[in-house]
């Protein structure tokens, strides 16, 4: 496990859940046209650039996949504000990449969405933490 998922693992220990997002694209003519273009999506702040993001992303995955944490998009945390995903450059600029998008010929995509949602930490993931934890 790396450092940068020992530290997400131990911040999830201490505070059960994290912020989360997903950015993704649908079409205002067609109700099926959905696709995911980036996710996990967790900022440290508003000015995170798609490099850290993926590598941050990429880790979190192999923390769920390792049943260590969830990562639930439609689970947002109560009383979260958001700012920094709604306020990100990273997701202005997904915003004007699917504007200028919608404009080409064919392209079903014309709506940028910022999906809300959590990350938990599971029963193997607060033993794994234990076990970093000095005793």
């Amino acid at each position: 496990m790396s450092i940068l998922q020992q530290n997400m693992l131990l911040a999830l220990h201490e505070r059960n859940y994290l912020p989360l997002a997903q950015f993704t694209m649908s079409s205002t003519q067609e109700d099926e046209v959905y696709a995911v273009a980036l996710a996990p999506v967790y900022l440290g702040t508003p000015d995170d650039d798609m490099q850290q993001v993926k590598q941050l992303g990429e880790q979190l995955m192999e923390l769920s996949n390792a049943g260590l944490i969830t990562l639930d998009y439609d689970i947002p945390i109560e009383g979260y504000p958001y700012q920094e995903y709604n306020d990100s450059a990273l997701f202005r600029f997904f915003q004007d990449t699917v504007k200028e998008g919608s404009t080409m010929h064919g392209s079903l995509f014309d709506t940028a969405n910022l999906e809300l949602g959590s990350m938990a930490i599971t029963e193997l993931g607060i033993a794994r933490a234990d076990e970093m934890l000095p005793h």
